[in-house]
């Protein structure tokens, strides 16, 4: 599989077509599609835009990052949502678990997100989707216990989980607990605090990071997100940083 890709809500600002050039640019072949401003379900004209490009420049979708939340229960939202995934070829379909902190949620409410996810994934089961929650603060899924609970819950094999670095709890931890539902990886560099840096000043904890991966055996997509300044030089030289981690350690 082509390990490297990107999600558009790096850059939220730019055109599909824009989306495109980029990845062309860089030499990626997957991007992760955002459903708030590029892709929203049920956007006809989003849509044959986005195929036409796909089938003209061989740039394909490792997963749909929609913002459908625990909590909606809105089940034709969601079959759009699937719908919409279904038809750029994406097998993953990002969404949030609910909108509290796992240490904010009680049982009942831990409960009713486990149902939701349950019918959730019996509808993208039928697409042959797999659903993979943000692996994000103020959701349920903020750790790596808390993420491990809510997927041995719902106990479905098309359902998992992202992960990504964050401030708030231990990186390496949350990592490697959630290594047996991992369905890909959100990369950036960022401060405690929010601040964008390179990823060239976050190598060696990416490079821990991946071994962690390569050692699990999983074979997922690291996607690259929200880069210094919004810039597309600096993601030229981010993809740059990623390619020789990622050879690095595969041995590429």
């Amino acid at each position: 599989m082509s390990r490297i890709a990107f999600t558009t809500v790096t850059f939220r600002q730019l055109t599909r077509r824009e989306i495109f050039d980029i990845a062309v640019e860089n030499g990626i072949t997957q991007i992760e599609w955002g459903a708030d401003v590029h892709l929203r379900p049920q956007d006809t004209a989003a849509l044959e835009e986005v195929t036409r490009f796909q089938r003209e420049l061989g740039v394909g979708a490792c997963s749909y990052g929609s913002y459908y939340r625990l909590g909606a229960n809105d089940m034709g939202a969601w079959r759009a949502v699937t719908q919409t995934a279904e038809a750029i070829g994406a097998k993953t379909v990002r969404i949030w678990a609910g909108s509290r902190p796992s240490a904010e949620t009680d049982e009942t409410a831990f409960s009713a997100l486990v149902a939701e996810a349950q019918t959730l994934a019996e509808i993208a089961a039928e697409r042959g989707l797999t659903i993979a929650f943000e692996f994000h603060k103020g959701t349920y899924n903020d750790t790596g216990a808390s993420s491990v609970k809510l997927l041995k819950s719902i106990d479905r094999s098309n359902v998992k989980t992202y992960w990504q670095p964050m401030s708030i709890t231990e990186d390496e931890g949350n990592l490697q607990a959630v290594l047996p539902f991992l369905a890909g990886v959100h990369v950036f560099h960022w401060s405690k605090s929010g601040r964008r840096f390179s990823l060239k000043f976050g190598r060696h904890s990416w490079e821990r990071f991946i071994r962690i991966i390569v050692r699990s055996g999983a074979d997922v997509p690291f996607i690259l997100e929200f880069v210094k300044g919004d810039s597309r030089r600096q993601f030229a030289r981010d993809v740059k940083t990623l390619r020789e981690l990622l050879g690095g350690v595969y041995g590429e």
